[in-house]
């Protein structure tokens, strides 16, 4: 019997897994956007710039979560496309062995090393103790955003995007009841915050675990092969979108660090805020592309061009309309958002809208090469991918960080970032657009 994938109509089955994909966006970005406020306001532009500091630790879950989840469920849709139901199997089982092999060696080194690395992403002594405090529960229960990220593209492959916004959606609101409940009732300020999350993420995994106890998942462990082969496959299909949170790590390490070169700690709370909006942001967007992931991966694995390009067009037209309002909003309300997350003193007030404003300028552009590179990614161009990625998450927003503020002082780290997004967008778009010329 064929798939719905490829049967029904594509503008109806794209809405059916966008709404639940950035719905589980949303509710997955939550944590550090909720945590933002609840530290922000109980312990001030501190507690902001030591959810700067953590963030990259975030993106590193995060980032093995995805290598591996969209890594495997594109090669999954593929497979399924092509009616190979077995090798979708293989691809699975390999892919929980992967996923075990570098959750555990993350969640291993974070303990370990936990205050090297605070240090490293930009904690300073005064900082450090606030950082610490919040990463206490999250370093424990690392393992948990790992499974999350990578259970949601694989549950949306197999045919049940409402079970993932449904998990996400009640992890989410218990974070945001324990911030509140822990944070201000019992005062357990960053340390509370934390505990919040992880909770969060526990009730998420098992809810998403779930999934593989009802007649309805089709996903079975089988004997994987080659898991050498099968893991390499795996990690070359992912890495392209995967690296959107490598990125988002590596940027926010860098910007942390040349933020205290040549500003200081009020400018990095008030980039805690904007850095925060845009992790949310960068997840909304990418959940677009998820949406769009196994339409276009099984209409390629079958062959049906028609469909890859139709799917192709709604992803675009998403894109374009999610960035203008994103920067419509942080351009119009820069002084209610800074206080709807901190607790902001004067001098925060006073340079915080031209942080923000500058900083929004790279949001549209952003959200088109997120989705450009997942669209790459699901018709298996993971080289393209890849190197867009790169370029706009790491090659020229590393240089640029380095060079700008050289001449511009704190306002080249802002224009760093949205020159990184139009360069890249500049290369990308063009590239697609001439892939459906050529059909």
């Amino acid at each position: 019997m064929e798939s719905g994938l490829l049967t029904e109509n594509t503008g109806r089955l794209y809405i059916r897994y966008l709404i639940p994909s950035m719905g589980g966006a949303l509710a997955t970005s939550v944590y550090s956007f909720v945590d933002t406020i609840a530290v922000g306001q109980s312990c001030g532009p501190l507690g902001a710039a030591a959810i700067a500091v953590i963030n990259p630790l975030f993106a590193l879950a995060c980032f093995v979560g995805l290598l591996v989840g969209i890594g495997s469920s594109v090669l999954m849709s593929k497979a399924k496309g092509a009616g190979e139901r077995g090798k979708s199997d293989r691809i699975f089982t390999s892919s929980l062995i992967l996923l075990s092999f570098l959750g555990i060696i993350a969640w291993v080194s974070t303990c370990i090393f936990l205050r090297p690395i605070l240090a490293f992403c930009g904690a300073d002594d005064e900082i450090m103790p606030y950082a610490v405090d919040y990463m206490i529960p999250i370093a424990i229960g690392l393992p948990l955003f790992m499974i999350n990220t990578f259970l949601a593209p694989v549950i949306r492959y197999d045919e049940r995007p409402g079970l993932v916004l449904k998990a996400v959606l009640t992890g989410g609101c218990l974070n945001i009841f324990g911030d509140w409940f822990f944070v201000f009732p019992l005062g357990m300020g960053m340390f509370g915050a934390g505990l919040a999350t992880a909770l969060g993420a526990l009730t998420q995994t098992m809810l998403l675990l779930s999934h593989f106890y009802m007649r309805r998942s089709s996903l079975r462990i089988v004997n994987p092969g080659n898991i050498a082969k099968g893991a390499g496959k795996i990690i070359v299909s992912g890495f392209g979108a995967s690296i959107l949170d490598v990125a988002i790590g590596v940027l926010t390490i860098i910007i942390n660090r040349q933020t205290m070169r040549y500003g200081g700690k009020d400018e990095l709370a008030v980039l805690g805020v904007i850095m925060t909006i845009s992790f949310l942001l960068q997840h909304l967007y990418a959940g677009i592309g998820q949406a769009v992931q196994p339409i276009a991966s099984t209409a390629y694995g079958a062959s049906r061009k028609d469909r890859v390009w139709q799917a192709f067009s709604y992803l675009f037209s998403s894109s374009v309309a999610a960035g203008l309002l994103s920067l419509a909003v942080c351009v119009a309300f820069p002084i209610p958002i800074l206080r709807l997350f901190i607790d902001a003193t004067d001098s925060v007030l006073a340079i915080g809208p031209h942080i923000i404003i500058i900083y929004s300028l790279s949001f549209l552009p952003m959200s088109v090469n997120i989705n450009l590179v997942f669209f790459l990614q699901s018709v298996l161009a993971p080289v393209p991918a890849l190197v867009f990625s790169l370029s706009r998450g790491v090659v020229i927003s590393l240089v640029l960080l380095y060079v700008l503020p050289a001449f511009m002082g704190m306002d080249g780290i802002l224009w760093a970032m949205v020159a990184a997004e139009v360069l890249t967008i500049a290369g990308a778009l063009p590239y697609t657009l001439n892939m459906r010329k050529a059909g």
